[in-house]
């Protein structure tokens, strides 16, 4: 019995080691494409010129420079895709409001209606973009 408690003590606490800490921001190319989404989606009224081009002032220094300048290329897939899923990945984003609100507050966007929260790697769901014929890439 004892073993068999250590063993399940020991499987809890590397389970726990896996996850992101739950203030760690998302990786910047998961926000980049969320950012992007918020856009392509209709999440809020900022168009997808805008957030490409004022989504530095979303972020508000929680990436480094460098980060930020490859985040664009991102926040510009999101903006663009067109996947066959599209009703799925758009009902995930638009409905983790609070992370949206993150998002589109500081640009001035239409609120979501709740407190704004970090936009955190282990709590920011992204489903995978699916093309029915093609496989979860988009590719024949």
């Amino acid at each position: 019995m004892k073993r068999i408690a250590a063993l399940l003590l020991l499987s809890l606490s590397l389970a726990g080691c896996a996850l992101p800490p739950p203030d760690q921001p998302a990786y910047f190319s998961r926000m980049g494409r969320f950012m992007g989404l918020i856009a392509n989606c209709g999440c809020s009224d900022i168009t997808s010129a805008r957030m490409l081009a004022d989504y530095p002032a979303a972020v508000n220094g929680r990436y480094s420079e460098a980060e930020v300048k490859a985040m664009k290329g991102y926040v510009d897939l999101g903006n663009i895709e067109r996947w066959d899923n599209r009703a799925v990945i758009c009902a995930e984003v638009c409905g983790q409001r609070c992370m949206v609100q993150a998002v589109v507050g500081p640009l001035g966007g239409r609120d979501t209606g709740v407190p704004a929260c970090l936009v955190s790697e282990r709590d920011l769901h992204l489903s995978d973009g699916i093309k029915f014929d093609g496989g979860a890439d988009g590719r024949d």
